[in-house]
């Protein structure tokens, strides 16, 4: 019998088009015979099963079930493509977790501490891994002008502490536009890192279970035409992303290394992106993405390819290890 898969989309972000892009992506590449897909979109306490047709089907939040052609659906597990909050927070794992229902992502408290990046940053601090510099800054506190000033000095970067795909991020390059970029990011959440520009190579690893064993994929390099990354970089084509990267083999295997402990230490679950910062001297964590983009034009699929696996393959795999745990 095949088994029902939701896939979750949408969220309350400003990455909502991005994941009704990924869940696109996924339900197309799920193996038709061994499992029915439903895309359930969230917006808020908007929640419903949307067919291909168009047509909408309200979820009964009770025991996420959905009624179509006059029967109950249940899912025997969730394909949890949302970036941002619900989806990377731990919201909706906590969620499915009363509900015993398994999910492809990380668990609660992984998501959840993953999502808030100056806490991130402390945990993968701790464990030995050089960070970037920051400072925390929370609404009605005043900017602190001399700290930044002194300790982070400029350019620097400014930036929401918790979302994602560089929504609301600024590059400062002086004293007098620190304050517009901090108002930026505040629109965007309610906590705003200011941290330390590291003058390097931007690299990201992928890292998924392949045969019952943490393995890093292809590593890619981003070479943006832009400043940084930013969010028009990242969907509009606006920046190289060179899979497998050119890179030194010492920082190739480093930076492998690193993402492979680190999924195994945060206990990170399904596949997951780690981003870095590389410099003559050493190799600088910046972020974890624990439900990486998924679109045609997302780095994970680039990297799984050149690994060899089908995207087919590789949503089988995550939805199988989650049936599993």
């Amino acid at each position: 019998m095949k088994k029902n898969i939701a896939i979750v989309s949408g969220g309350d972000s400003g990455e909502y088009e991005i994941s009704l892009n990924s869940a696109d992506v996924v339900r197309k590449n799920l193996d038709s015979k061994i499992y029915d897909a439903y895309e359930i979109r969230i917006k808020g306490y908007d929640w419903y099963y949307a067919d291909t047709e168009g047509m909408e089907s309200p979820i009964d939040k009770n025991d996420f079930t959905v009624v179509v052609n006059d029967k109950k659906v249940s899912f025997d597990c969730v394909f949890i493509a949302i970036h941002g909050s619900p989806g990377e927070d731990g919201k909706l794992q906590a969620y499915f977790d009363m509900l015993g229902i398994p999910y492809t992502s990380s668990g609660m408290i992984t998501s959840a501490v993953t999502f808030n990046k100056y806490f991130c940053n402390h945990i993968v601090k701790s464990l030995g891994i050089r960070t970037a510099p920051s400072i925390l800054l929370s609404k009605n506190e005043e900017i602190p002008f001399k700290t930044v000033n002194s300790t982070l000095q400029y350019p620097c970067f400014v930036k929401p502490n918790k979302g994602g795909s560089s929504v609301g991020i600024s590059k400062v390059f002086a004293e007098n536009e620190l304050k517009a970029a901090v108002e930026k990011a505040f629109k965007e959440d309610d906590e705003v890192l200011i941290e330390k520009f590291i003058d390097g190579r931007e690299i990201t690893c992928g890292v998924m279970v392949l045969d019952g064993k943490i393995t890093g994929l292809p590593i890619t390099e981003i070479i943006s035409n832009k400043e940084f990354f930013d969010y028009e970089s990242k969907y509009d084509g606006i920046a190289d992303e060179i899979t497998p990267a050119d890179i030194p083999k010492y920082i190739e295997i480093n930076c492998l290394e690193k993402s492979e402990f680190l999924y195994k230490k945060l206990n990170c679950k399904g596949f997951v992106r780690f981003d870095y910062i590389f410099t003559l001297q050493d190799l600088y964590f910046l972020e974890v993405n624990i439900v990486p983009g998924l679109t045609e034009v997302s780095i994970v699929p680039q990297q799984a390819k050149h690994y060899g696996l089908e995207l087919k393959d590789v949503f089988s795999m995550v939805i199988e290890e989650a049936l599993r745990s």
